[in-house]
């Protein structure tokens, strides 16, 4: 066992971790550690090909590791993407919502309604539906479980639209 490994904790040790939008940056930061401490971790992206190399470096690394494509504002693939995680691992302990859109750099005031509804669907919307089914899961499969909803922030003008969605979504943290 490396240094790094024996500073990692094994806090999710038998635990089965969704992760959306999670095959580079923060997503992909994410399931790694996740998985290094002990969880099976389903990685999603919109691209077969992202989630087929997230899939691989993580494997790499000792990870139990399933890959799903979804495309968060598709209720069919969310769907798909909470059913192969179930028929795989059995349950869901944790949900982590990362996937987020920014379609547009403009101050909050000057964001056209288009933009506005997009940034809804993708980063409020999905991520409440998404939790729905991943928490109804949570109480039907595991004992002591937590969903956990987790979104970035940006605090910058320009991005504002995009900081405040995740913001309207903290209040669906759960722990069970």
């Amino acid at each position: 066992m490396s240094k790094e490994e024996m500073k990692i904790g094994r806090r999710f040790e038998g635990k089965v971790a969704i992760v959306t939008a999670s095959t580079q940056g923060i997503g992909f930061s994410i399931a790694e550690r996740l998985g290094l401490e002990g969880a099976a971790v389903v990685v999603s992206s919109r691209k077969q090909k992202n989630v087929d190399e997230a899939v691989e470096k993580l494997k790499n690394k000792g990870i139990q590791v399933l890959g799903v494509v979804c495309q968060v504002s598709n209720a069919q693939q969310r769907k798909d993407l909470i059913n192969k995680t179930v028929e795989k691992y059995g349950k869901i302990d944790v949900v982590v919502s990362n996937a987020a859109a920014n379609p547009t750099v403009s101050l909050l005031l000057e964001t056209p309604e288009s933009v506005l509804d997009k940034v809804w669907e993708i980063n409020v919307k999905a991520s409440v539906l998404l939790l729905q089914k991943g928490c109804d899961l949570l109480v039907l499969t595991t004992a002591g479980g937590s969903s956990l909803l987790a979104e970035g922030f940006i605090s910058c003008s320009y991005f504002l639209n995009y900081g405040l969605s995740p913001s309207d979504c903290y209040g669906y943290v759960w722990d069970n």
